[in-house]
């Protein structure tokens, strides 16, 4: 008859062997994920310059765009500024004297027209 180590024992070197069975399928299939995911990486480090430059290329064109736009929002600022001065003012003036003409003739028809 056994004794208790030796049950102990056997026990614990079935309980390792199902084990070791169920994990052989687990580590197959960590296997083929490993493969693929090196797989992936080794695409993904053949194209990685390619999409780098496209980055910069297109990194390029948007700061030339903003700088292009920049530089037109000033020209526009400077513009109002000068349409402001050069325009506006002698328009205002302008205005100022068809209303004081338009005030003097109205006194001198009423005066006209009240005698």
């Amino acid at each position: 008859m056994m004794n208790v180590w030796e049950t102990a024992l056997v026990f614990l070197l079935l309980s390792l062997t199902v084990l070791v069975i169920l994990a052989i399928p687990v580590v197959f299939k960590l296997r083929e994920s490993l493969k693929k995911g090196n797989k992936t990486l080794d695409i993904l480090n053949k194209d990685l310059p390619d999409i780098m430059d496209n980055l910069a290329e297109i990194s390029k064109r948007v700061n030339s765009a903003s700088s292009k736009i920049e530089t037109t929002v000033e020209d526009i600022a400077e513009l109002e500024q000068l349409i402001s001065k050069e325009i506006k003012q002698p328009l205002q003036n302008i205005a100022q004297s068809v209303a004081t003409l338009l005030h003097l003739a109205n006194k001198v028809f009423v005066r006209k027209a009240k005698k």
